[in-house]
C-alpha cells in the first residue's frame, strides 16, 4: 500500500471511531433520538385517575414510550351533595404533545347495561367486548381499545330526576404494542381506579361496587 492508500485508509479509520463516539455519547448523554422514557409519576399523572400506586404502573404498561408525559384535569357540574345530577371530570395523558390516553366520568341516569354499553363504547355491535365484575358493570373492548365501568351512585329521591350512576370510559389511542391480554387488563385497571375516584368526587351515596383491588379480566377471571 502506498502513502496515499494508507493515508487514506487511516482517515476514514478515523472518521468511523469518532462517528461511533458521537452517537455513543449521545445515547449515554440520552440526546435525541436516544433520549430515554420520560417519567409517570404523581406529580405528572391526573388526580382524576385515582390512586397513583395503581394508576402510574397501569399508564406505563399501556402508554407508548415518549421522552416526557403531562396530563390535565377537568371537573364539571354539581355533586350529590348539592343536589346536583352534572357532575364530570375528564383526564387526558399527553406524551411530547401527543393526546395519549383519556378518561371520562360521568354522572348518568341508571339504563340497562346493554344500552349503557353500546353508549359507552360507542358502537352498535359490542361482540368482541368482555365483561369483568366491577361495580353494575365493567367492560374492556381490544378492538376500540376502551373500557368502562358503570358505578352506582345515587338512589331515587336523592337526585331530582331518578337514580343516577357514574359512567367511566377510558379510551387508549393506538399505537404499536397496544393490544393483547396485558393491555386489556390494565385498561380494565385503569377505569376502575377512575370510577372509584369520580364515586369519591360525586359524593355518591350508593356503594361502588367496585373490588378493593384489580378487576379480573378475561382468562384471568376464572
Amino acid at each position: 500500500m502506498d502513502v496515499k492508500r494508507r493515508r487514506l485508509a487511516l482517515s476514514v479509520s478515523a472518521v468511523v471511531v469518532v462517528a461511533g463516539l458521537a452517537v455513543g455519547a449521545a445515547y449515554a448523554l440520552e440526546v435525541p433520538p436516544f433520549a430515554g422514557r420520560g417519567v409517570l409519576d404523581s406529580e405528572n399523572v391526573c388526580a382524576s385517575a385515582g390512586d397513583p400506586g395503581r394508576s402510574v404502573p397501569a399508564l406505563e404498561d399501556v402508554l407508548p414510550s415518549r421522552t416526557s408525559y403531562s396530563s390535565e384535569d377537568r371537573y364539571d357540574g354539581k355533586n350529590v351533595t348539592e343536589g346536583g345530577s352534572s357532575y364530570s371530570a375528564y383526564c387526558f395523558v399527553w406524551g411530547d404533545g401527543d393526546l395519549l390516553l383519556s378518561a371520562r366520568s360521568r354522572m348518568v341516569l341508571a339504563a340497562p347495561s346493554k344500552e349503557w354499553v353500546r353508549e359507552a363504547l360507542e358502537q352498535e355491535r359490542t361482540g368482541k367486548a368482555e365483561e369483568f365484575e366491577a361495580g353494575a358493570l365493567g367492560v374492556v373492548d381490544p378492538t376500540s381499545l376502551k373500557a368502562a365501568v358503570l358505578t352506582p351512585c345515587s338512589a331515587p329521591g336523592t337526585v331530582v330526576g331518578g337514580s343516577y350512576s357514574i359512567s367511566t370510559v377510558v379510551h387508549l389511542r393506538p399505537h404499536d404494542g397496544a393490544g393483547g391480554p396485558k393491555v386489556k387488563q390494565r385498561l380494565a385497571d385503569l377505569a376502575v381506579e377512575a370510577a372509584r375516584s369520580a364515586h369519591k368526587s360525586a359524593k355518591c351515596d350508593l356503594p361502588s361496587g367496585l373490588p378493593s383491588g384489580s378487576p379480573r379480566v378475561g382468562a384471568d377471571s376464572g
